[in-house]
């Protein structure tokens, strides 16, 4: 661990030298920012390229989604600037530097539709970035990610800076696990499924970006500790027929496909997209418990369990995206568009546990043989109308969208217990089949209006109601002596959670000089009641809270940015924290949900800085999270057999601090590298109720990527990831690293076409464990995946721009024109 911690400490210190010794040479930078010259609406992801006299391209950059962009270490020289986006007229423009013109700031430069609104041929495309780093929110780019090819939104996910992904396919963000999760910034693709396996089903090739806000305003839902991770889905944005192909397989067993088709004229844009997956992942593990139990007489009978198991789980996923956006007028858009998600998942794993005694004899052995088949699928329909007025960057914008979906899943437990302490040795035989009945909806219903007031202030206001049902019938039938299957009350569970949430919200912000403030008040109304059918006991949890945030920001000279914000947050307990269906698919470990838990109240603090130098970015943050109430698994004796029960409880409070680094620099004009570290500690407010002791401990992550050309149109990429030990509730996690790489050549003409090749955990060192004890019990847990994977992928890219389309026509009609007519002869 110190090695690595002093290898990226080293990195740091190596980007830094870099940038450094770029900026003492003789070169300058631009800077500008890209508007509508008709409503002033920032305009992103439009190209920037910098031409030489030869006319030879010496750098590329994109604008953001605030419009701006810069380019940094520019030789001394004349040059041309060109500037071209979708449908609106090229801007050319003369650039000299020298010494006495090092820095070009543009301003804001306000590009005029063309009249045809058509795109001309653009010759050159630029590659966006992997990662765009901003104060508050990153962006990473999904299309440049090589290592992620071929895979799932899990494996994607698991390669974004500040994110990680534990075995089971559930995401933290900054260490937290409770991060809200978005599609295309709505949960209704979501609804009431397993997360995880949402994720899972979703191709990595279907997704145009990820987006991460940690301490997001006001104007966004207040779900989630950590912060927002919002998963856009591909939708067309080029005018004109246009679309693209991928295919990859891989071993172990890996086929994914995607298509991709579009259309978008002046009023009309139609897109779809389908995307297939199927991937089959295979694991093992062990756990090595030690009970401690002294009986009333002061004898010491204390055992240890030794398990070992292996696993299998095959995915098969589809997912399509429609949608149709249609202009009215000028400023009118309406919009439709609808999400399926279809999949399947099958699987066994097997296990021997052994029953060690206090002197080394063996007592007992458990031999487990499960499986287990699940179904689901998830749809919805959204409807988007956004009106913008005659006031420059006044815009209403409303959604209605509804979700519906359902999960059946079948599990079938054979579990023979042999005893040896007995005399004759006996044998016992339990068969479990569990059918579990799923189905949920969910409706939003959205309004949000902005209005800026003056060029140097803005007032935002919003409505938003989300209502959620979530049903779940849990029937688990055991066989008895006669061969039948009997319905076993005791753990057959029909539970039932309904969601309602109404919020108004307002943003005000004022830009003072160099200094910004943005203040807002969300008001939020939860009405939520469980029901356990069965036994006709509910639980009613019905509050009102006011969710503030505040942000300062204060711009330096010399491209620096810090910003101090404050924000109240809310993490509302869902699916399997809740649900109270006894788990014995482990027959030592048993895990259930608790109906009981109530929403953890979250105080955000953080203090962000930005630093731009010519060739690398730097952001800083520096955080204090505070969670009252909050939510942790607990692990206690189920009964004096050595079976323990896990499940979730809420403990005092839970406080976390740290201080995250991300830094990007370009080394050379096409070789760059990003590194992100997190240093934090977490403190747990034990709970002598729960039998739980106070537990702290430091911990820190990291990962570095970089992105580096070679010969013959090939490019590469390669991604190191570390996360330490982290403390939780009874313990700490063990130490998790692996390296992943991936190589691209690219070719056709406008290299069109592209063949990838990537290998995750190379060296197959990710793992998952955690050490946890309390007075009665020790136990040391390892899992791990057969994690390798390699993938090869081919992608094609083909469309036409409306310009082309309308020029083809145009020869055609030429050549009819010049056609004679055919002689009209008679008799």
């Amino acid at each position: 661990m110190t090695k690595l911690y002093k290898s990226f400490s080293w990195l740091f210190i190596f980007l830094s030298a870099i940038s450094f010794a770029a900026n003492a040479q003789t070169t300058g930078r631009l800077n500008g920012k890209l508007i509508d010259a008709t409503n002033s609406k920032p305009l992103d992801f439009a190209t920037i390229i910098l031409l030489n006299p030869n006319n030879q391209i010496i750098k590329t950059a994109q604008t953001d989604a605030s419009g701006s962009f810069r380019m940094d270490a520019i030789a001394f020289g004349t040059y041309s600037l060109k500037i071209s986006y979708v449908g609106y007229n090229p801007i050319i423009r003369p650039t000299t530097f020298d010494a006495a013109h090092t820095v070009l700031s543009l301003g804001s430069i306000k590009m005029a539709l063309s009249k045809t609104s058509v795109l001309k041929e653009v010759t050159v495309q630029a590659k966006k970035n992997t990662i765009q780093l901003g104060i508050d929110r990153k962006s990473f780019n999904v299309e440049q990610s090589l290592v992620s090819q071929g895979g799932s939104a899990t494996d994607l996910l698991s390669n974004v800076p500040s994110v990680s992904v534990d075995i089971d396919g559930n995401v933290s963000l900054r260490g937290s696990s409770s991060v809200r999760i978005l599609i295309d910034g709505k949960p209704s693709l979501l609804g009431g499924s397993s997360i995880a396996d949402v994720l899972q089903s979703i191709p990595a090739s279907s997704i145009e970006t990820i987006e991460l806000i940690t301490n997001p305003s006001s104007k966004y839902d207040p779900e989630g500790q950590s912060g927002i991770i919002n998963i856009v889905l591909k939708k067309n944005s080029r005018r004109g027929l246009n679309g693209n192909v991928s295919i990859t397989g891989g071993l172990p067993n890996t086929f994914n496909t995607n298509v991709a088709l579009a259309y978008q004229n002046k009023n009309v844009n139609l897109y779809g997209n389908y995307s297939h997956r199927y991937g089959q992942r295979s694991g093992s593990g062990f756990s090595n418990r030690t009970n401690f139990r002294r009986l009333s007489s002061g004898a010491d009978t204390t055992f240890t369990f030794n398990q070992n198991s292996s696993n299998t789980r095959n995915f098969t996923g589809d997912v399509f995206k429609v949608g149709m956006d249609y202009n009215i007028g000028e400023k009118t858009t309406v919009g439709v568009s609808s999400n399926v998600n279809l999949r399947k998942r099958d699987g066994g794993d097997n296990g021997l546990t052994q029953g060690i005694g206090q002197f080394g004899n063996l007592n007992s052995s458990i031999d487990r043989n499960n499986s287990e088949y699940e179904k689901g699928n998830n749809y919805d329909f959204n409807f988007d109308f956004s009106h913008k007025f005659k006031k420059p960057q006044e815009e209403l914008t409303s959604n209605i969208s509804f979700g519906r979906g359902m999960e059946d899943e079948t599990q079938n437990f054979n579990t023979n217990t042999y005893n040896y302490v007995r005399t004759p040795s006996s044998l016992n035989n339990l068969i479990q089949q569990n059918l579990t009945d799923g189905n949920f909806r969910n409706w939003n219903l959205q309004l949000d209006y902005t209005n800026p007031l003056t060029k140097t202030s803005k007032l935002e206001l919003g409505y938003r109601t989300t209502l959620s049902r979530n049903a779940s019938d849990f029937d688990a039938d055991t066989l008895n002596n006669f061969g039948n299957f009997v319905n076993d009350p005791r753990i057959s569970t029909n539970f039932v959670y309904d969601e309602k949430i109404h919020a108004v919200y307002g943003n005000y912000q004022k830009q003072l000089g160099n200094f910004g403030v943005q203040a807002g008040l969300r008001a939020e109304q939860a009405l939520i009641n469980t029901a356990l059918l069965d036994s006709n006991k509910t639980f009613n949890q019905n509050y009102f809270r006011i969710y503030p945030s505040v942000f300062l920001t204060q711009k330096f000279t010399g491209e620096q940015t810090l910003q101090l914000s404050y924000t109240r947050r809310v993490n509302r307990p869902r699916d399997r924290q809740i649900i109270p269906f006894l788990d014995r698919s482990d027959a030592l470990n048993y895990r259930t949900g608790n109906p009981s838990l109530r929403p953890e109240d979250v105080h955000s603090f953080e203090l962000s800085y930005a630093k731009y130098w010519a060739t690398t970015t730097l952001t800083s943050s520096a955080y204090y999270r505070q969670t009252n109430g909050a939510i942790q698994r607990i692990t206690s004796s189920y009964d004096n057999t050595g079976i323990q029960l896990t499940r979730f409880e809420n403990v005092a409070r839970a406080i976390t601090s740290g201080l995250e680094l991300i830094g990007r620099t370009e080394i050379t004009n096409k070789w760059n590298a990003t590194a992100n570290l997190n240093f934090y500690n977490t403190s747990v407010k034990g709970d002598p109720s729960l039998g739980l002791a106070d537990n702290s401990g430091f911990a820190w992550n990291g990962n570095v990527t970089t992105n580096f050309p070679l010969p013959f149109n090939i490019s590469g990429q390669a991604r190191f990831d570390y996360q330490a030990p982290q403390v939780i509730a009874q313990g700490k996690t063990r130490t998790n690293y692996g390296l992943d790489a991936g190589l691209r050549y690219d070719f056709l003409a406008k290299k069109v076409a592209s063949i990838s090749l990537n290998a995750r955990d190379i060296f197959k060192t990710r793992r998952f464990g955690s050490i946890t004890s309390d007075p009665t019990f020790y136990n040391v847990t390892d899992r791990r995946f057969s994690s390798r994977q390699v993938n090869l992928t081919f992608a094609y890219r083909f469309g036409r721009t409306l310009d082309q389309m309308n020029k083809k026509k145009d020869r055609k009609e030429e050549q009819r024109d010049q056609t004679p007519d055919e002689p009209t002869g008679g008799n």
